[in-house]
């Protein structure tokens, strides 16, 4: 070693002394910091910036969302639970592949990583909102929340399963 030659401390913890730098920036990293990729190691800056590319969604996009996926499942849980099991689960698979696809035609294909629970979410809720009637409707007429409605209610519930597992599955990438 030269006299010359300085000791590289990493950028975000400067006690710590590190010979890796970012491949993309120069900075010196520790192995702490440093983000293995294909092309190299990169510090944490670097890949939050390119993270953010890949981020397309605006604010509006998620009460699209929402609303879209809500109004289906709820549509499709009606129209489903009084078919049978073998029509009730087609039908949860059609309608789970109709909110994915309607929705990233409404909002023109962006994306989020938060969308794809935000669409779950709003799909399973919107889908169980029949279960709210049947608890009312019991309550008033049996005295009790879980009266004549619990058969009803289950397959509500697996409708419900079966389509939000569905919407997440497609848009799990």
């Amino acid at each position: 070693m030269s006299d010359t030659e300085t000791t590289l401390t990493c950028t975000f913890h400067p006690k710590v002394e590190t010979q890796l730098r970012c491949n993309r920036c120069g900075k010196p990293i520790c192995i702490k910091c440093a983000a293995h990729t294909p092309t190299g190691y990169r510090c944490p800056e670097c890949i939050r910036s390119q993270q953010k590319i890949f981020i397309t969604t605006k604010w509006f996009d998620h009460v699209i969302a929402v609303a879209i996926s809500g109004v289906i499942a709820f549509l499709g849980s009606l129209f489903a639970v009084n078919l049978g099991i073998y029509l009730m689960i087609l039908i949860a698979v059609g309608a789970g592949y109709l909110v994915v696809w309607t929705v990233k035609k409404a909002i023109k294909n962006r994306r989020s990583p938060l969308l794809k629970y935000v669409m779950t979410v709003s799909a399973f809720l919107g889908s169980i909102i029949p279960v709210i009637g049947i608890l009312i409707r019991d309550f008033r007429y049996y005295g009790t929340i879980l009266g004549g409605g619990l058969y009803s209610m289950i397959w509500y519930l697996v409708f419900s399963v079966i389509l939000s597992a569905y919407v997440y599955y497609q848009l799990r990438n």
